[in-house]
């Protein structure tokens, strides 16, 4: 590169001449929204950029990403002699989409949206589609982002840290991403209009919350990453670019475990936990089944957010249990949600400060559950000194107790939409990372263990490099979809469907960002809504992620051909493990029908209630694994005799595309590559 900015690099860099940037900063005065337009300034380079206002500086840096694309750094400088509070900073691409799509239709063009947190929808639109927002505003606090809801209208999309947006026809792609330090939410939207007289457009969005900013200060923005490519190519290097800069947790080998919630839900007892103990333990003797923890999940505590203050059935028991869990050759797991409290609990009761607030007072509600006493629950404020000191009180004990797997779940309470906290300097995004890192910090201070923590109901990108396993879909259970999921228009609606849906679609995620939690895994066969086909489709598609591997069943009632079944599950996963997930045909159905393990895996799903045909592109299969695993040198079979795990018939992938089925209702197979 020149010191003009001349480049030379490749087809895969967006030329920063065409992209028009034209930054609109939100100011927050008192209860008041002001927007302030920042004016390019010249710095005689196209390297650097400069931008500004009477309240602010922004100042930009483009380079090259070699063998990826273009990176544009940035940082926002107050120059005033008063503090300010930045609630957003937008940039409308006002010189339209043409630099990055230039010769796709918009009937062939695709949009990937990646969801706020754990459970929001994760999937691919084509332009005629409409990403619908929940009748009630109760379901999208615990499932989306009030500050970037999914619009209602065709044409009009929204993602959250990334987006990938695919030719149909030729599998030609760009990706727009947030790069590290991943201290504001970032949004990609994407006004886009099939009439001629209307140009399509992106606007680039820096949630801050309402970050006070003092004079002279500068604040450094995670970096916006540009790039060509095929898709999933795509996708998989720009999570190495991320895994690359941002020291994410990366545990080297998969977690395989027990949790008490999907067979128990809230009516657990020590009782219960011990007969499992007892039946977990006789699984790894006599079948070989790995456990490595064993959770105790919601039900102990009295309520949430009074996590020392236990049920009678539990009381004088927990570190007990925990004794007894390490006993038989385990690690014990706690779940807790620490920064939400429900309204009857005694934490809101005796200290209301705790609660987050909006700038008229009022606190903050999170959701709704079904499970818990008062049933609305509340976001807590994290910045708070005596709330902090509480905190650390609560995981000091809990690991002292002996629990060293901690599945931390509503985490997005800690950074609602509209509130104010205690300590104004921090983003919605830096007040969540604080908390996780106060617990991780407490946590291994109290113990000479390893602490492992897996996030739930979490921002995606604030669990990087503050846990080591992150929820990636909605809750499973023990059905395909609630049928009122429909009704409240909500792709993040419990069941199998969305949490394989999601899972699927955030494998690239896996070993990048942290180990992939694709939920449990339930192996019973009676006491459940799910069909024979729809119980093998779940195990299939889990195995296939190579995440982690949960069981959640009465271990006890399970008879031996289920049991069985879990040493080829088993297998399959830690083979996955060490593989790359490549859905292939995610940007053209929201439920991806063909998906690739590197390690040498196909799966083919029917995920629709009619039987269906399912075709396979072998030449379109061996190319993307080829390029995925050119980016991060993974395991590639390239033998074309398959064999299906489960019945033993053999598939021999062609160049030309192969009709597999017809398979029934939710009926899936799952192929083993055997290399030549």
């Amino acid at each position: 590169m020149d010191s003009t900015g001349t480049s030379s690099a490749g087809a895969d860099r967006i030329s920063w001449d065409q992209i028009a940037l034209a930054p609109v900063l939100q100011l927050k005065f008192g209860v008041t929204r002001r927007t302030v337009r920042l004016r390019a300034q010249e710095t005689g380079t196209r390297v650097r950029l400069q931008f500004g206002s009477e309240h602010a500086r922004l100042d930009g840096r483009w380079c090259d990403v070699p063998g990826f694309g273009s990176r544009l750094e940035l940082s926002l400088t107050n120059v005033g002699d008063e503090s300010i509070r930045i609630t957003r900073l937008t940039f409308p691409a006002e010189g339209g989409i043409d630099t990055y799509a230039s010769g796709i239709e918009p009937r062939k063009l695709c949009f990937f949206r990646n969801g706020y947190q754990s459970w929001s929808t994760a999937r691919s639109y084509r332009a005629k589609d409409k990403p619908l927002r929940p009748w009630l505003q109760l379901v999208s606090l615990a499932s989306s982002n009030l500050a970037n809801l999914p619009s209602n209208v065709p044409g009009l999309f929204s993602s959250e840290m990334y987006t990938v947006i695919t030719n149909r026809g030729t599998d030609d792609a760009f990706l727009v991403g947030q790069g590290p330090p991943f201290d504001q939410f970032f949004y990609i939207k994407l006004n886009l209009y099939r009439q001629a007289d209307r140009e399509s457009y992106f606007e680039l969005i820096y949630d801050f919350g309402r970050k006070m900013v003092m004079p002279g200060e500068t604040v450094g923005l995670g970096a916006i990453h540009f790039a060509r490519g095929r898709t999933h190519q795509l996708i998989h290097r720009y999570f190495r670019e991320i895994a690359m800069r941002a020291s994410p947790r990366l545990p080297r080998a998969n977690v395989h475990g027990w949790c008490s919630w999907y067979y128990y839900y809230t009516k657990i007892t020590p009782r219960i936990i011990r007969r499992n103990l007892d039946a977990l333990r006789r699984a790894r003797d006599e079948r070989g089944a790995r456990i490595d923890f064993v959770q105790i999940d919601d039900g102990y505590q009295r309520a949430v957010g009074d996590w020392l203050s236990l049920t009678p059935q539990f009381e004088g028991e927990m570190e007990r249990l925990a004794d007894e869990i390490r006993g038989a050759g385990f690690s014990p797991g706690l779940w807790i949600a620490p920064f939400v409290a429900t309204r009857s609990s005694q934490l809101l009761t005796i200290h209301p400060e705790y609660a987050l607030r909006d700038e008229h007072g009022r606190r903050i509600v999170a959701g709704f559950n079904f499970f818990w006493p008062g049933r609305y629950y509340y976001g807590l404020d994290l910045t708070n000194p005596r709330f902090e000191e509480y905190l650390r009180k609560v995981i000091r004990t809990i690991v002292g107790w002996g629990y060293t797997y901690l599945k931390c779940d509503f985490l997005f309470g800690a950074c609602l939409r509209g509130g104010t906290h205690h300590d104004l300097r921090l983003s919605r995004a830096e007040v969540l990372r604080r908390g996780m890192q106060t617990i991780r910090e407490v946590a291994e201070a109290t113990t000479s263990e390893r602490v492992f923590l897996v996030g739930c109901g979490m921002p995606l990108t604030t669990g990087i490099g503050t846990v080591d396993a992150m929820r990636v879909g909605p809750d499973t259970g023990g059905y395909w979809i609630e049928k009122k999921g429909r009704l409240l228009r909500t792709g993040a609606m419990v069941g199998v469907r969305n949490a394989v849906r999601n899972s699927i679609v955030r494998g690239a995620m896996h070993r990048a960002l942290w180990l992939n939690d694709p939920d449990c895994l339930m192996l019973r066969t009676s006491g459940t809504r799910l069909s024979s086909a729809q119980r093998r489709t779940q195990i299939n598609a889990i195995a296939l992620t190579g995440g982690l591997l949960l069981y959640s069943d009465d271990f006890t009632a399970l008879d031996d051909e289920v049991l069985n079944e879990i040493g080829t599950i088993q297998r399959i996963t830690n083979d996955c493990f060490a593989g790359r997930l490549i859905p292939l045909d995610m940007m053209t159905h929201e439920l991806p029908s063909v998906i690739y393990n590197t390690a040498g895996y196909l799966g083919v799903f029917n995920m629709s209630g009619r039987r269906a045909t399912i075709e396979v592109d072998g030449s379109y299969l061996l190319e993307q694994a080829a390029l995925v695993c050119g980016v991060w040198q993974a395991p590639y079979h390239r033998g074309s005799r398959l064999t299906e795990v489960w019945n033993g018939t053999t598939l021999d992938l062609q160049d030309e595309p192969v009709r597999i089925g017809p398979l029934g209702p939710y009926e899936s197979l799952l192929f083993s590559q055997q290399t030549p």
